[in-house]
């Protein structure tokens, strides 16, 4: 099941969730914050949900550890696993040029598979990837 978002609601999303794992990332200019270490889990385990006002996400551990997260369908609730938030293409255009420009030191990339889309980036030996359709 999937549900309707513009580049506003996504870009948010990306905003809160970047901050869990890495909040260095969303910290004013001159302001140090270190990171938080990433959480020890068991091979092939993942961790709690976090669930911010439009986005939710969790660690989760195979070959490497990463941060998968996404929009949420409604301020304050987590998507269902399998929903995905749904961008128009100019949206999703729009998104991918905003999260290069806002994270370029930490490796930004769109991947891109059909009508799925992983904003993804690098950070202290973990991945963070956004999950987004379009529609």
């Amino acid at each position: 099941m999937s549900f309707e978002v513009d580049f506003s609601w996504a870009s948010q999303g990306v905003i809160e969730t970047v901050a869990v794992p890495f909040p260095s990332l969303e910290t004013p200019p001159g302001v140090v914050f270190a990171d938080p270490p990433v959480p020890q889990l068991a091979f092939q385990q993942s961790g709690p949900v976090t669930v911010t006002m439009l986005g939710c996400g969790r660690w989760n551990r195979d070959s490497s550890y990463r941060f998968n997260a996404g929009c949420n369908p409604e301020p304050h609730r987590a998507a269902e696993v399998g929903e995905i938030g749904l961008l128009n293409l100019a949206d999703a255009q729009q998104l991918e040029a905003w999260f290069r420009q806002r994270y370029p030191t930490s490796n930004p990339d769109v991947l891109k598979n059909g009508g799925k889309w992983n904003l993804a980036l690098t950070r202290n030996g973990a991945a963070y990837f956004f999950h987004v359709g379009l529609r």
